[in-house]
């Protein structure tokens, strides 16, 4: 996920932004831009117009299109400074409150006035064997922090932090290629020039001339009666073969011996300090570094290697597409910028923030309003896709409903049709229940006859047959003459047989084959044969008439003779 961070410069002469995307490997740089100023906005660093300043920055962000108002700022001057300090040991947490009860030793500002910020450089013991630290204390007055901020914030900017210059140099141009030797980064501004001696890309000593560019423009102007922007522009052509060229190289000799020397004596009172190593090169950078033969000269009187560097050679630049020559005329100038969008290379070192304590508390209640906001934005925009969701549901039900109900209607209108349905259904169920009743409780009269007749012992004969429909048991009487077999028992019928029969006799022969046959009957159509009297013939034969129920296996619903 990209990390983008906007580094912005308040100069002199102009003010500077670079936005870094600092996740890719190298840095990307995605946007740059700078505003002039008009001469006098900003005097060794202070901001002294700050409307003036404030509009230049609205202007850079409204042309440089940058993704973000969050930045961080660089501070210089006279009033920002960087001190060591040897501090007893006491753990990191501690770190800060140790500095700021020593730093009134060292700090030339009222505590009251003063912002502190501190990296520790190294743990040591001391010839006496206690445990000390060593301490780089970033301290600016605080009416230098915030005219600054105020500026930016005017400008419609968030401030997320600040930080020296001077760090911010060597983080743009620190390559790592003199390892542990120190060296000088000198920025030749438009008011100022910052000198930091680094080792390693941890400053050591940092030292600010209030001196710069514009000192060589206002020679000129002054020796050959000039306008400033005429002055500036010929000191653009210094070098060209031209009498008034030539007057003004000679006029600018003596602000730029001065400031030549001023740097050399900057380098030569590092040297001086107790337990430092010798400088080993000098790079140089800043917009007034480009002056005709100042590089050359420097070389020639410090006797150190000098090269002028571009904070541009450590960066992707693709997409900004930048021609080598609108490399070279830009480099100069971004180095600020550019360090102070970039982290720290060591991420054990804490990067300086003077950021003033109430900015700060401001800058922290200002996220909690606006992931307050965010979170209710998110509650509502949540609210209302429920909201919506349930009203779809409620759209979505009535429809149903409405469906429902439709579908309801037209089942109601055929209500009639399947009243008439069920009504002939139940006439045919009744129809079918009464016509069952009827074949179960109806006699198959010549199923009944015929098997009548084939269960008759031969030697009897049927005289005469009556049948009768109808439920009812048939008893026998208690004067009966016959024994009926204990298989015969009274049942219920659907219907009784009355005949008359003779056969041989004497006596109860013929009355019990009957009987026997009638109890033997496989079908099962008859039972319970109850005599009512043995008559005996002339002729030795008997006649005896019987009464027969008939059982409902002689019914219709069992026999199909009459269907």
């Amino acid at each position: 996920m990209a990390q983008l961070i906007v580094g912005l410069d308040i100069g002199t002469s102009a003010v500077r932004a670079a936005e870094l995307d600092v996740s890719s490997k190298p840095p990307q740089l995605l946007n740059y831009g700078q505003i002039g100023l008009p001469p006098g906005s900003v005097v060794n660093g202070e901001i002294h117009d700050a409307t003036a300043v404030a509009e230049a920055v609205r202007r850079l962000w409204k042309s440089g299109q940058f993704s973000t108002t969050s930045v961080i700022v660089g501070i210089a001057g006279l009033r920002a400074i960087t001190r060591e300090i040897d501090l007893p040991f006491v753990p990191d947490n501690e770190v800060e409150s140790a500095v700021r009860f020593h730093s009134e030793e060292v700090i030339p500002f009222p505590p009251d006035k003063t912002i502190l910020s501190s990296q520790i450089l190294s743990d040591y013991t001391s010839p006496e064997g206690a445990k000390m630290r060593r301490v780089l204390v970033a301290a600016a007055h605080s009416d230098l922090v915030e005219g600054v901020v105020a500026v930016a914030e005017d400008a419609g900017l968030e401030v997320k932090g600040v930080d020296l210059v001077s760090s911010a140099l060597v983080r743009a141009i620190f390559d790592g290629a003199t390892g542990d030797q120190p060296e000088a980064i000198v920025s030749v501004g438009a008011g100022l020039t910052v000198v930091v001696i680094h080792q390693n890309g941890r400053p050591q000593f940092v030292r600010t001339i209030g001196s710069g560019g514009n000192a060589t423009t206002a020679a000129i102007a002054s020796a050959l009666d000039l306008p400033l922007a005429d002055a500036e522009s010929l000191k653009r052509r210094l070098g060209d073969p031209s009498p008034q060229v030539e007057a003004a190289l000679q006029s600018i000799q003596g602000t730029v011996d001065d400031l030549i020397n001023e740097i050399r004596n900057s380098i030569q009172y590092f040297a001086s300090l107790p337990d430092r190593l010798p400088v080993s090169r000098i790079q140089v950078t800043g917009g007034g570094s480009s002056l005709h033969g100042f590089i050359p000269m420097l070389g020639a009187q410090i006797h150190l290697p000098v090269q002028s560097v571009s904070p541009l050679a450590r960066l992707d630049i693709t997409k900004v597409d930048l021609t080598p020559d609108q490399a070279a005329d830009v480099s100069a100038v971004l180095s600020t910028p550019i360090g102070l969008a970039l982290p720290e290379s060591n991420p054990a070192v804490k990067q300086f923030n003077l950021l003033p304590p109430e900015v700060i508390r401001r800058t922290r209640i200002n996220n909690i309003q606006q992931r307050t906001i965010q979170v209710a934005a998110a509650i509502v925009v949540l609210l209302a896709i429920f909201g919506v969701w349930k009203i779809f549901q409620v759209h979505s039900a009535q429809n149903d409903v409405n469906t429902l109900n439709s579908s309801i209607g037209t089942l109601n209108a055929q209500i009639p049709k399947y009243n008439l349905v069920v009504a002939a259904d139940t006439a045919y169920t009744q129809g079918q229940a009464r016509r069952t009743a009827v074949l179960g409780q109806s006699i198959d009269w010549p199923q009944v006859v015929t098997n009548l007749i084939s269960i008759t012992p031969a030697r009897l004969q049927v005289q005469s047959f009556v049948g009768t429909s109808g439920n009812g048991t048939a008893t026998t009487p208690a004067t009966a003459p016959v024994t009926t077999p204990a298989s015969s028992t009274v049942s219920a019928s659907i219907g009784f047989v009355a005949t008359a029969l003779t056969g041989p006799g004497p006596g109860l022969t013929s009355p019990s084959l009957w009987t026997q046959a009638i109890a033997n009957d496989p079908a099962k159509l008859f039972a319970n044969p109850v005599p009512t009297s043995v008559t005996t013939n002339t002729d030795g034969s008997v006649s005896f008439p019987f009464t027969i129920s008939v059982t409902p296996f002689a019914s219709l619903a069992k026999n199909a003779s009459l269907q």
